[in-house]
């Protein structure tokens, strides 16, 4: 079994972005696990890792490891840097091994922090299936057009648009556009498209943008509306992700 061992990320380097909401820490590493991550526990930043995998999140118990090197009883009462790779990213947390099981498998307390890194340079979170949520573009002499967020990050985009509905050349920018849902409303937001490609269906285009020069409120928006959606959607309360999305009333 082949295993891609990555160090931990620095204290330096780790953007609070990065960082779990402590409510949401064990159903995050229960739904990353069941991709059955890879990774390595590490004693310190600068030692070498000893190859491990998750296998299972135990509420009763804790964290269930299978070491792939080393020592099993060497482990037990440590404190350890765990490493998680995924094919999205790599989750970090420290990890106080209590014990070990009769099958050999050591047994962690659910840590209090969590961060999750993505492997793009910001966190992109899939949007809703709301019907009644829209990213409302603005096309100038007072037209508007819906469009429907298929995944969102704090400093982009990707929205699903009807086919021909408007011109979606890379490069263009769309102005004083906003998130609608019912009588709620965001402040006005400035994007400029830097991709598209081909929807789902064929009358359908997803159109990749990035906000154009934010302010502090744009970017509060935007990050209020990504971890509202996120957090909504670790805790299985996603028909109600609009409640913490700091613009909704």
């Amino acid at each position: 079994m082949k295993f891609n061992i990555y160090p931990p990320e620095t204290p330096a380097v780790i953007d609070p972005n990065w960082k779990i909401d402590p409510r949401f820490i064990a159903k995050t590493i229960e739904r990353e696990g069941e991709r059955q991550p890879y990774g390595g526990f590490y004693p310190s930043a600068t030692d070498l890792g000893v190859p491990m995998e998750l296998l299972r999140v135990d509420p009763a118990q804790g964290l269930m490891f299978k070491l792939h090197g080393g020592s099993v009883a060497e482990f037990i009462g440590s404190e350890q840097m765990a490493v998680l790779c995924g094919p999205n990213g790599k989750m970090q947390f420290k990890a106080q091994i209590v014990k070990a099981n009769e099958k050999g498998e050591l047994i962690a307390a659910i840590p209090n922090e969590l961060i999750l890194i993505q492997r793009r340079k910001q966190f992109r979170t899939l949007g809703p299936p709301d019907e009644d949520f829209n990213f409302v573009l603005s096309l100038g002499a007072g037209q508007e057009l819906l469009t429907k967020v298929i995944d969102i990050s704090s400093g982009g985009m990707l929205l699903d648009i009807r086919l021909d509905a408007t011109q979606v050349d890379i490069g263009r920018y769309w102005h004083d556009c906003y998130f609608e849902r019912l009588k709620s409303r965001s402040g006005p937001i400035d994007l400029q498209i830097k991709n598209n490609r081909p929807g789902a269906q064929l009358d359908r285009i997803r159109v990749g943008c990035e906000l154009y020069e934010p302010n502090t409120r744009v970017l509060k928006e935007m990050e209020s509306t990504r971890s509202a959606i996120e957090n909504a959607r670790v805790a299985s309360k996603l028909n109600r992700w609009y409640l913490n999305a700091s613009w909704y009333d």
